[in-house]
């Protein structure tokens, strides 16, 4: 039986205020919480039993997350930061057998289908297999080295034995697929599945293998409050799918109907305002903003590229901010 992993132990310090009463796995992308995506990529591949670790406000994801997905959840509180190998660790023994881990870090976003390279990685045969994406050769997340037949050599300074001049650079998408061999290398205590288990079985010999993501699909580390908008304009420009907000008009503004906008506010275009949204006279929303629901724009604000979490106030000029609503976190 095929498992699924979410590594949600993380402590978000990167993308402080946002995580500073939510873990990063629970702030809003575009009304959902991140982490939906990855428990919904799973589900569309037909992985239905997922294992979760959960430090930060661990205790905030039952209260938060919908549970009508038909999935069985398997939480993970740790008492301290085991990292990703002992994240992983942790979830392969708290399911009910052993069996192959789909693994998601929970900042990944992404828009590629996970089955095809399920079925990849079970034709290859391979005990672990790493999801990859090309970047340019001067990125610094160019640090994963692949032969032609998809054979990791080398994953950061992780290096397996022999030296190839021919390998191919790539970077590493967050997502792995691993055999219970792989996991049976990850050693006791806090440590980094792939400077422990992935480096063992690299000196071992093992078939480690490395496959592409679509090329034209997306992909985004959402670490830091820079990407964290960057990630709301991907949705607002219609190249990530949020098929819950509402419909968008011509020129790509997605408002809701019960959403309370004044007659001399101005809506940009590839703007969204949800349900219960207040914009107040004379403000402007320049494009590329998102209003959560409940949240308000005061008159005569100027916004651009900004993001209002449900409830959050925003005044005045701003670009490229996020308002949140304290009280909330």
């Amino acid at each position: 039986m095929l498992y699924g992993a979410v590594l949600a132990a993380g402590l978000g310090e990167r993308l402080r205020p946002l995580t500073a009463r939510r873990p990063k796995p629970l702030v809003p992308i575009a009304g959902r919480p991140l982490i939906e995506r990855a428990l919904d990529a799973l589900k569309a591949a037909e992985v239905y039993e997922i294992g979760v670790n959960t430090y930060h406000l661990g205790a905030a994801f039952q209260r938060t997350l919908r549970l009508d997905r038909d999935l069985t959840l398997h939480w993970i509180n740790e008492a301290s930061l085991q990292g990703t190998g002992g994240g992983v660790r942790g979830i392969a023994a708290a399911l009910p057998q052993r069996g192959p881990l789909v693994i998601i870090n929970g900042d990944a976003l992404f828009s590629f289908p996970l089955a095809p390279l399920i079925e990849a990685h079970r034709a290859s045969g391979a005990m672990g297999t790493l999801i990859l994406r090309h970047v340019p050769a001067s990125s610094p997340f160019n640090r994963v080295r692949l032969d032609a037949e998809g054979d990791i050599h080398r994953i950061a300074e992780v290096i397996g034995p022999g030296h190839r001049e021919d390998l191919i650079g790539a970077a590493y998408t967050g997502i792995q697929i691993i055999e219970p061999e792989l996991i049976e290398a990850i050693p006791e205590g806090p440590c980094d599945i792939l400077r422990s288990a992935w480096r063992r079985r690299l000196n071992e010999g093992a078939s480690l293998k490395g496959l592409f993501a679509p090329p034209d699909a997306l992909w985004l580390d959402v670490g830091t409050p820079k990407r964290y908008i960057e990630a709301h304009r991907y949705v607002l420009e219609g190249r990530l799918a949020a098929p819950w907000l509402p419909p968008a008009d011509a020129e790509g503004r997605r408002i809701a109907p019960d959403a309370e906008i004044h007659p001399s506010a101005q809506i940009g275009p590839r703007c969204a305002v949800l349900s219960g949204a207040r914009i107040g006279a004379g403000a402007r929303l320049k494009g590329l903003v998102f209003v959560d629901e409940g949240a308000s724009v005061a008159p005569g604000a100027c916004l651009s590229a900004c993001v209002l979490w449900p409830k959050a106030y925003a005044a005045g000029s701003a670009e490229c901010e996020v308002f949140i609503n304290e009280a909330a976190g």
